[in-house]
């Protein structure tokens, strides 16, 4: 008994992660998986905002409120992707649940945003953009669940994690663009403002599609070189 009181005190001050193994279980319900499921239902409260703007803008004066609240929902939801993360980590709180809803949440938030981004701002983002985007985390996703299926990790790389810094700056800058400075006149005092922070938008959109490109580039070289280390180990042991 003694014993026992002793790894559950000690389970107690190692935090979350701790406590779960103690009992011998893998926690589902554990915080970062509820964050996880937050960003989901944020992900639809963004898209509903942006379908909204897209069947017919609210505005006033010469700003679209809808498009500046969905920027504060999607700022929201990628807060909740940094903590699941840190907490995750911090905390020793797997599930594999986590390690597939996380990267799930993240896919649906980004290549959703980049797609309705489409129709909200058509002269800055064309249909092909999002093409490019959605057809790189296929590729991606295709790729880590064939290695992982043999026993391969396949975790995410520096590419990786910049090109979603980038998107994660991109798709905001875009609709705040969008929602206060595309509607100013070009005889406007603001016109010089507008036009400036068009070209920011434009210059992130060629930064998000390079690293989406690089980051392509690398997985598919890394998934190469496993596979073939893979391949080499298996006929050794054969």
């Amino acid at each position: 008994m003694a014993e026992t009181g002793k790894l559950s005190h000690e389970a107690r001050l190692a935090g979350p992660g701790a406590r779960s193994r103690a009992h011998g279980r893998e926690s589902i319900w554990n915080l970062p998986n509820q964050l996880t499921i937050a960003r989901l239902l944020l992900s639809v409260v963004f898209f509903v905002l942006l379908g909204l703007e897209t069947h017919g803008a609210f505005v006033i004066g010469q700003v679209k409120p809808v498009l500046n609240i969905s920027i504060a929902v999607f700022v929201l939801a990628v807060v909740t992707d940094f903590l699941d993360g840190y907490l995750a980590r911090k905390w020793e709180l797997t599930s594999t649940f986590g390690r597939i809803a996380d990267p799930f949440a993240d896919k649906i938030v980004v290549c959703g945003g980049f797609v309705m981004l489409i129709g909200v701002s058509p002269d800055l983002v064309e249909p092909w953009f999002a093409v490019v985007i959605i057809f790189r985390e296929f590729l991606v996703s295709g790729l880590r669940s064939f290695l992982e299926s043999r026993g391969v990790a396949f975790g995410a790389a520096l590419g990786g994690k910049l090109k979603m810094i980038a998107q994660s700056i991109t798709i905001p800058l875009v609709i705040f663009y969008e929602a206060n400075l595309a509607g100013i006149a070009s005889d406007s005092s603001w016109s010089s403002v507008a036009v400036a922070f068009y070209w920011v938008a434009v210059g992130f959109l060629a930064l998000t599609l390079v690293l989406t490109a690089a980051s392509s580039v690398g997985y598919v070289h890394r998934a190469i070189k496993l596979i073939r280390e893979d391949l080499s180990s298996r006929q050794g042991r054969g």
